[in-house]
């Protein structure tokens, strides 16, 4: 019988928030806790330059992971927890209706595990730290987030995405592989930009 696999974004979707946005901020309060000044600068000169838009924001999120990759006191849980009040109760996770169940996502998977495991799924891809100078397929986003996605499934013989959830026209390299798609609270331009692509979607 052929398996069914969802797919949930993260960021806008599982959780109302970008959680990435509160986790520098949470990185913030771990500097000043932890008498941290120097990283505290080099975070605090990464946010300012990319609120100047001297770096993009894939770029700020590779080099606030470079500076925390081997900071081992970072309670990532603790994260975690702080930002639970954001948390939206999808009822298809909760049916269990489905062999495979994957958080796919653009966020840490330093953090987005930790969300995965607490909400029962059976996998997390997100962005991992880095390991080499940066490069636009570091982060796992739009086709390197399909790509890592398809290239699980597809060692289960699983082709195709039953249902995918998201809130981000990002996703639609997954979106096209998927369906049924479900998309979290879409504006105007969103809806758009779906049709133009000739992607059929129920509203969440």
């Amino acid at each position: 019988m052929k398996k069914k696999a969802l797919v949930v974004d993260l960021d806008g979707t599982l959780f109302s928030i970008n959680t990435f946005h509160y986790f520098i901020k949470y990185l913030i309060r771990f500097c000043l806790r932890n008498i941290d000044m120097i990283l505290l600068i080099k975070i605090s000169v990464i946010v300012i330059s990319r609120g100047l838009k001297i770096i993009s924001h894939s770029k700020m999120k590779y080099l606030i992971l470079m500076r925390i990759r081997y900071k081992i006191l970072i309670d990532y849980q603790e994260f975690v927890g702080s930002i639970s009040f954001a948390k939206r109760d999808l009822l298809l996770l909760k049916k269990r209706s489905f062999d495979i169940t994957i958080l796919a996502t653009a966020a840490p998977s330093c953090y987005a595990k930790i969300i995965a495991k607490n909400e029962c799924f059976d996998l997390c891809l997100g962005t991992e730290f880095p390991i080499t100078n940066f490069n636009t397929e570091y982060e796992n986003s739009k086709e390197v987030k399909k790509m890592n996605v398809m290239n699980y499934l597809m060692k289960d013989d699983i082709y195709e995405i039953d249902t995918f959830i998201t809130d981000h026209l990002d996703d639609i390299p997954l979106m096209k592989l998927s369906r049924r798609n479900i998309i979290v609270n879409p504006n105007r331009y969103t809806k758009k930009e779906l049709k133009r692509h000739n992607i059929s979607f129920e509203v969440l």
